[in-house]
């Protein structure tokens, strides 16, 4: 029996040894991959990180270019704005002119008319005065 018991104090010392050996090589592989986790977490954190930085970059040079074009915009319709006032002042300045010419023609015209019937007038009334004188005349002889 002794023999059986020798044999059976080293399967259990075996199984103990293997047992043991297992546990180790578990702990060795967990502590593998808690290792390489943590390097891959690192490394993902490090990635987030720089496409973040790189996102800010892109949106903070996205935002200039947009401020940029919009000041242009902003300046080229100031200047349009500019010119089609200058232009408008101008046009009703030379509405104005013209106007004025029309009234100032106009005005002439009128006065024209009015010393060429004055003019009239006064023939039609020197003719009454002379064919008056003349019937007077005639009437003085008779």
């Amino acid at each position: 029996m002794s023999d059986v018991s020798s044999a059976q104090n080293r399967i259990n010392n075996t199984k103990e040894a293997m047992n043991k050996r297992q546990t180790f090589e578990l702990r060795k592989l967990g502590d593998n991959y808690e290792s390489e986790l943590k390097e891959v977490k690192e490394k993902n954190e490090k990635e987030v990180s720089r496409v973040k930085k790189d996102y800010e970059l892109q949106l903070n040079k996205e935002k200039t270019e947009a401020e940029v074009k919009l000041t242009q915009v902003r300046n080229r319709y100031s200047k349009r704005i500019e010119e089609e006032t200058q232009r408008f002042e101008k046009l009703i300045q030379d509405l104005k002119t013209s106007q004025s010419d029309r009234l100032a023609e106009t005005q002439m015209s009128n006065e024209q008319q009015i010393a060429n019937q004055e003019a009239k007038q006064r023939e039609y009334l020197e003719k009454a005065r002379q064919k008056f004188e003349e019937e007077k005349a005639k009437l003085e002889e008779a």
